[in-house]
């Protein structure tokens, strides 16, 4: 069965479609993961990057390769529509990630929400957003306890996002969660430019890309980090021994 995920928070402007696109492509190329993801955020930011932003490299990814497919699936939905999908049988997804709307406080999210499998809370060390995190972590623990009780599989995280290293309010966010007793990963991704350049095309881990995004090193460092936690957290398999053994053409046909 595939597992279903959801990045969520109660605050806009977190920059979780930004983490669905930064980590759907490089699960998909280099741990071999069939991946769907569902837009039903109203900006339908991941379906326009890949309608306005990709379409043009897809094309001329296609003239050399006509047999070049999207790393993954993308799909218009509507967020009322969430099991219509995740019941289907023919689906053959390891994995679905549902990018819900920017606020996370309809009846429409929360019953999404309680489709998944692992919320994960994007966390960003504002002062300001402290607090409606934590709120919303809260929450989650109540479904999860609800969850529990009804012996259903329900998990949620913090992932530290946009860090910036050495700053005190870094620390001062995982000591706040840490001792409110919410659970987070233990890797984190930092406040970096390439993560707004993520591709559903190419992944921010082929290296011409990563180039072209402005990326680093520490950028693949941190990215295969946040992957293999993610991974391992929600028992999903890791195929990356037949990811590398299978025919790519996408490092040379990056920018």
């Amino acid at each position: 069965m595939s597992k279903v995920i959801s990045f969520a928070t109660q605050k806009g402007g977190s920059g979780k479609s930004t983490l669905a696109l930064v980590l759907a492509a490089p699960l998909a190329t280099e741990y071999g993961l069939r991946i769907a993801v569902l837009d039903c955020d109203y900006q339908q930011s991941i379906v326009k990057t890949r309608e306005q932003v990709d379409a043009a490299n897809f094309a001329r990814l296609r003239e050399t390769n006509p047999d070049a497919q999207y790393p993954y699936d993308v799909y218009p939905w509507q967020l009322s529509r969430i099991f219509d999908f995740i019941d289907n049988p023919e689906h053959n997804y390891d994995l679905i990630i549902i990018d819900v709307p920017g606020r996370a406080d309809g009846d429409d999210v929360f019953n999404a929400l309680t489709a998944c499998d692992a919320v994960i809370v994007p966390l960003v060390s504002d002062y300001l957003d402290r607090a409606s995190t934590a709120e919303f972590m809260t929450i989650l623990e109540a479904i999860k306890k609800a969850a529990d009780d009804a012996q259903i599989d329900f998990q949620y995280y913090g992932l530290p996002t946009k860090r910036v290293a050495g700053q005190r309010e870094e620390k001062e966010m995982d000591d706040y969660i840490d001792g409110l007793g919410l659970s987070r990963f233990n890797s984190s991704l930092g406040h970096r430019k390439a993560y707004t350049r993520a591709s559903t095309l190419y992944s921010l881990l082929n290296p011409a890309w990563a180039r072209y995004a402005g990326g680093t090193k520490d950028t693949s460092d941190e990215i295969r980090r946040v992957c293999e936690e993610l991974i391992e957290r929600l028992g999903l398999p890791d195929r990356r021994a037949a990811a590398a053994a299978s025919v790519s053409t996408a490092s040379t046909s990056a920018k």
